[in-house]
């Protein structure tokens, strides 16, 4: 199949425990000071105010990189209070600085982050399932 791999769903507070180069999406709040730092520089002619506001909800799809931007990124958190939370889900990777390099950033809309999260959660357990019996 030709195209752009697709994106894989994943929870802010398990990007450092990501491959480099993994094409991910998630959902942040614009906010300051940040969770993960994004690399916004190849979208700017596209963004709105509005995408940029601190407190918006965003969809952001990219990629894990390693190390951190040359210029100063956006930053985003799950939670307007979780900027400086740690997480409170188990990671098999020692977390490491990463950014996230996007390809694409758009509002969310409302959203009930709660009911977002245990889709979430749901939709990975069944992913997990489904490459457990291939």
């Amino acid at each position: 199949m030709n195209g752009p791999r697709p994106s894989t769903r994943v929870f802010l507070s398990d990007l450092s425990s990501l491959q480099a180069d993994s094409k991910i999406r998630f959902l942040g709040c614009k906010i300051a000071p940040p969770s993960v730092s994004v690399d916004i520089n190849a979208l700017l002619e596209d963004l709105t105010a509005e995408e940029l506001r601190v407190g918006t909800w965003l969809n952001v799809v990219g990629y894990v990189r390693e190390s951190e931007p040359v210029l100063p990124p956006s930053s985003f958190s799950s939670t307007p209070d979780d900027a400086n939370r740690p997480s409170q889900r188990p990671s098999t990777v020692t977390p490491r600085p990463v950014y996230i390099e996007a390809i694409m950033v758009f509002l969310a809309g409302a959203i009930a982050i709660g009911e977002y999260e245990r889709i979430l959660c749901n939709s990975q357990h069944v992913e997990r399932m489904i490459q457990f019996t291939h």
